[in-house]
């Protein structure tokens, strides 16, 4: 305890007083410092979210795929590339349909990373999801991830409950994928049409040879000409055979192109729709010190304060304890 000769002040001042009002000073210039780094929203001081965050992109469905060339066969025209069209935007606001894609990304701070990590790996794996990325280190540790997207609202519930919401920042994201579809859909017609569109001139070319072939035998087969003419006749069914074998092979090959199509559109549709059941993420996890612990529940200078008006408090104390001269 300490003298003194002003009579606004007590006969002495009690220790409890002087360290809670030096206290009180010191955090004051600890908060006021600007080198001094203390606790924010996670994602705004670190960067993590930019450095870290899952950058995803639909798939592209437009371009070609180069066929063959094109070739001119009796009533077939051999296109020179699948003709799939770029992803629409302008779809009708009458299709409602969401095939949304969503993308989840948190933040979290802890005083023990290293567990914190492990237990966020676990629980992905606990919903049928996949690491893609992992990394764990003192102050920092982070995951990529990859889960079905009917878990995710489960998953969800029980990864944010590991820490208080004051150490937490969720960053989701979502894209509907309905542009795509309606792409994929109509390359589904395109492809559909151009198939039955071959096969049904394929048949209408065996047909017509059919009936070229009867003609000419039953010329061929009629007594009545001569040598002479029954030769010319051999000789235009020899070249109508060759034709037609000619003419069947690329038409079968036309059908089989088509089917190639038809089996690409359709292995498309499964990615899309495989990847809108899939919700890609990241979760980043920081180490945070009881100093940042403290601040983030008493911002700015509230510790300050609190530290001086306790000192307030102690020195009023002390007047009544001690006379004052």
């Amino acid at each position: 305890m300490n003298k003194n000769k002003l009579g606004f002040l007590p006969e002495y001042i009690s220790w409890p007083t002087i360290i809670l009002a030096v206290l009180a000073i010191i955090t004051f210039f600890a908060v006021s410092n600007p080198n001094v780094q203390y606790a924010t929203r996670m994602g705004f001081d670190t960067g993590v979210m930019e450095d870290y965050g899952v950058k995803s992109s639909p798939p592209n469905y437009g371009g070609g795929v180069p066929m063959m060339d094109g070739v001119v066969q009796g009533d077939m025209i051999s296109p020179d590339y699948y003709p799939y069209p770029y992803p629409n935007p302008d779809v009708p606001i009458t299709d409602t349909r969401e095939f949304l894609k969503i993308y989840y990304n948190a933040s979290m701070q802890t005083r023990d990373v290293q567990a914190l990590t492990r237990r966020v790996e676990t629980t992905v794996r606990g919903y049928d999801g996949r690491i893609d990325n992992q990394s764990s280190a003192e102050k920092y540790g982070y995951v990529s991830f990859a889960l079905p997207q009917a878990k995710y609202d489960a998953f969800r519930a029980e990864l944010e409950s590991f820490v208080g919401s004051r150490f937490l920042k969720v960053d989701i994201s979502s894209q509907n994928l309905l542009s795509q579809k309606v792409s994929i859909e109509e390359q589904q017609k395109q492809a559909d049409s151009a198939l039955a569109d071959y096969k049904t001139a394929r048949q209408k070319m065996v047909t017509t040879h059919a009936g070229v072939v009867q003609s000419l035998q039953t010329q061929i087969d009629d007594t009545s000409i001569s040598e002479n003419e029954r030769l010319l006749l051999r000789g235009q069914l020899a070249k109508e055979n060759a034709s037609y074998t000619r003419n069947l092979s690329n038409a079968d090959e036309n059908i089989k192109y088509a089917e190639n199509w038809v089996k690409g559109v359709q292995t498309q549709d499964a990615t899309l729709l495989a990847n809108v059941a899939t919700v890609n993420g990241t979760i980043s996890i920081q180490w945070i010190s009881l100093w940042d612990v403290i601040l983030t529940y008493l911002p700015g200078y509230w510790i300050s304060f609190i530290f001086a008006f306790l000192a307030f408090i102690s020195f009023f104390w002390d007047r009544r304890r001690f006379d004052t001269r």
